[in-house]
């Protein structure tokens, strides 16, 4: 070797603070012979098919054949970088590690580079972070018992990868175990079958394909196994039938609603965060707004759900703003599930009170912009003018929206301002008119959405709060036909659990027959409670008149809105609607038999009366078997309580009637019906308590033992956590009677408040007279 090549030897080399010796270039003949030389220093295995035997002097044998210069490795093992060796590469140990008996471990992968292994290694710390967030994710959003379950297995030890396993699988599970659940219904509570006063009559709902599936076929075999304590396992009944859903369609008739979710491209791809200063759990926000499309859109429509998600994915101004996001996000706080304490609107910490609380906040800002000075001058007065009135258009359908969300937590009386400011901004941009020309094709469409939802809003709740409605007239826009323009509606789309089908809800129908049912009804709230005294009693004429106008509306709704095809939820309320609304308009005049009026009459006022209620109860009865009462429904409410008070009465003049006892189950379900809805919403719990105070002993101790209620005597007769600030009347049938209760001041909160007292008084020591 040469010497300008030898390491330097000791006594040669410099201290370590001394100056540093110069470096000397080295000629290419040097460096080529101390590159031969090193080849020969270095011993190398013996290739695989040399013999142990071979001569050492034999180069062709004895010499491995080393690494071609032009060959590359792809990535060297941590030892050989670590000493800058020329590694082969070579698994599981390469050739110098062996030589030299030292570790050998590599970094990447075979064929694998180090770039390509930090890439590698970076994605998996990324999957393995997402894993993390999506554990903080289940912990923040399953109920109280499975998010303990999760805590208690990280304390044990598991991985995030493991739990997710265990939470995904075990929700396949519960997908797969759908399948038979598919041919359960709910089981009535104290006697399971339905009452025989529902069968007296020629009953239509009782020829529906609802109740095919529910009730009717071959019993179940004795060998079954109990299910639950609320389902039986159901026959398949369809026996050649003709769905409403098509051939093989059988999902909505024999699955709950609650098992389906809404089909829509963009639901799974918005960010409420961008609209809301609330939460910025997208996750979470996703799963209220999906929830709300799904349980309280259909029935309270107040906006076209197609615009307003595409501006809201787009973060377009048009159709979408951040009041009616948050105001949406509130309901949906009421359709989820899976939050806790959501009747416990009062709590800060709630994220409804917050979404409720933002949406106040805006609305007192948006209803308070002033429009554009007009000055045709200026070039963008116009735009500015329009996006006034867009905005005036998102307000009003928010403020609908908080006026339910203020009503299902007891505070319609501060709720209704909310309508009534809608309903002033409506005239401001002339949203009940005729159709405005400067206003593209989707801005029409947007305003008579909106137009006939607000007068459908007002409409109800005019005629179930016993005042005049506001508007007059219904809107001068009419509706398309929805077998012509279904695409003008925005069809809700659902697919239901193993299916691969999605089905439609039938949204504009529903949409449309409501907007002609609504437009009836405000004329008989107009007649009768515009008087501010007193109500205004029907004659027997305008009640027959008004009678006639709605069997024909019946009589004319499309094939799935009839009473064979019925059995979504909203679908079912819209027949309940029909028929409290025959109950209310014919007690008046149960006993006029005489009359050319009533001579024109199939059936006499009473034989309408009591038909209605048998239809009534049946439509509560196969909602229940269908899809149980645990779902939030926000109207759902009112048909229990009413036909409650109904079944009280019924049971106080059934002394001694064979039919006591199927009264008393009635009593009983409708009872849970209200328990379950309290869940969600605080009305709901003062109407309970308020009805349960009017029972009889027998009955209460009766709904305490089917009803396993926690802390029942508390539930049914402690005091209310927050006071009620409505002016919701108290049940009573007939629509004179409703309106002289009201005009007697005789409401839900002063019904609570009389009980309240009384409670106290009963509980205070009496005082020995002095």
């Amino acid at each position: 070797m040469p010497s300008g090549l030898r390491p330097a030897s000791p006594p040669d080399r410099l201290p370590p603070n001394g100056p540093l010796r110069r470096l000397l270039p080295a000629n290419s003949a040097a460096t080529v012979e101390a590159d031969a030389c090193r080849e020969t220093s270095i011993p190398r295995p013996l290739p695989s098919s040399a013999s142990p035997s071979t001569s050492p002097g034999a180069t062709s044998s004895v010499v491995p054949a080393r690494r071609k210069r032009g060959q590359a490795t792809t990535a060297a093992c941590g030892a050989c970088r670590k000493r800058k060796s020329k590694c082969d590469g070579e698994r599981p140990i390469c050739s110098i590690c062996r030589d030299r008996n030292t570790v050998c471990e590599f970094d990447t992968n075979k064929a694998e580079t180090h770039t390509q292994a930090l890439k590698r290694k970076y994605n998996e710390l990324q999957s393995q972070k997402s894993a993390f967030e999506q554990v903080y994710d289940l912990l923040q959003t399953r109920p109280d018992k499975e998010a303990d379950e999760l805590f208690r297995r990280i304390r044990r030890g598991a991985d995030a990868g493991a739990i997710l396993r265990h939470v995904n699988y075990g929700d396949m599970l519960v997908q797969l175990a759908l399948i038979p659940e598919a041919r359960y219904r709910y089981e009535f509570p104290y006697l399971p079958d339905m009452p025989p006063f529902l069968r007296q009559f020629d009953n239509p709902y009782l020829d529906s394909e609802v109740y095919e599936c529910a009730l009717r076929g071959s019993p179940e075999p004795s060998h079954q196994p109990r299910q639950h304590a609320h389902q039986r396992l159901l026959p398949d009944t369809r026996n050649g039938a003709d769905w409403a859903y098509g051939a093989g369609q059988r999902d909505p008739y024999l699955k709950p609603y609650l098992s389906a979710t809404v089909v829509h491209p963009l639901l799974d791809s918005v960010k409420p965060s961008k609209w809301t200063a609330v939460s910025k759990d997208d996750c979470l926000m996703r799963k209220l707004l999906h929830d709300y499309l799904l349980f309280d859109y259909d029935f309270f429509t107040f906006f076209q759900k197609d615009y307003f998600l595409e501006d809201m994915a787009s973060e377009t101004h048009r159709f979408c703003s951040s009041l009616l996001v948050n105001a949406v996000l509130c309901m949906g706080c009421f359709c989820h599930r899976g939050l806790q304490g959501r009747a416990e609107y009062w709590n800060p910490g709630y994220i409804g009170y917050q979404f409720l609380a933002e949406g106040k906040r805006l609305f007192e800002i948006e209803s308070e912009r002033e429009r554009p000075f007009r000055n045709p001058a200026n070039p963008s007065w116009e735009r500015r003018d329009r996006e006034w009135e867009l905005s005036r258009l998102t307000t009003i359908q928010a403020a609908a929206l908080l006026t339910l969300a203020y009503n299902l937590n007891g505070s319609d009386k501060i709720g209704w301002r909310f309508t009534q400011r809608a309903i002033e901004m409506a005239d401001e941009i002339q949203l009940l008119g005729p159709p405005l020309e400067h206003h593209d094709r989707d801005t029409q469409c947007a305003r008579a959405y909106t137009a006939w939802g607000l007068f459908c809003w007002q409409s109800l709740s005019s005629y179930h709060y016993a005042k005049p409605p506001p508007l007059k007239e219904s809107p001068k826009v009419p509706l398309p036909d929805p077998s012509n323009e279904p695409q003008w509606y925005g069809e809700l789309w659902l697919k239901y659990p193993l299916s691969h089908t999605p089905l439609p809800t039938y949204h504009g129908f529903l949409f449309k027959a409501k907007a002609d049912f609504w437009t009836i009804i405000n004329e008989v709230s107009m007649l009768t409670f515009s008087h501010h005294r007193s109500p205004s009693k029907l004659s027997v004429n305008q009640t027959l008149l008004f009678y006639n106008r709605l069997t024909a509306w019946l009589h004319n709704l499309p094939e799935a809105l009839t009473a064979k095809k019925i059995v979504l939820p909203q679908q079912l309320k819209m027949h309940m609607h029909y028929q409290n609304v025959l109950i209310d308009i014919m007690t008046p005049i149960l006993d006029y038999t005489c009359g050319s009026a009533c001579a024109q009459l199939i059936q006499t006022p009473r034989d309408i009366y009591t038909e209605a209620v048998i239809h009534f109860e049946t439509l509560l009865r196969l909602y229940y078997l269908r899809h149980g009462f645990e779902a939030t429904d926000t109207f759902l409410l009112h048909f229990l309580a009413f036909l409650n008070h109904m079944t009280m009465n019924a049971i106080e003049t059934s002394t001694g009637s064979s039919y006591l006892e199927a009264r008393r189950s009635t009593l009983l379900l409708l009872t849970k019906g209200m328990h379950d809805q309290s869940r969600a919403c605080f009305v709901a719990r003062a109407i309970l308590r308020l009805q349960v105070s009017a029972m009889r002993p027998e009955d209460v101790c009766l709904v305490k033992q089917f009803l396993e209620i926690e802390e029942a005597d508390q539930f049914m007769s402690g005091p209310l956590e927050q006071a009620v600030l409505t002016d919701w009347p108290v049940y009573e049938v007939g629509l004179e009677a409703r309106g002289e209760q009201r005009r007697r001041g005789r409401t839900l909160a002063s019904s609570l408040a009389s009980l309240s007292l009384e409670s106290s008084d009963s509980r205070a020591p009496t005082r020995s007279p002095s």
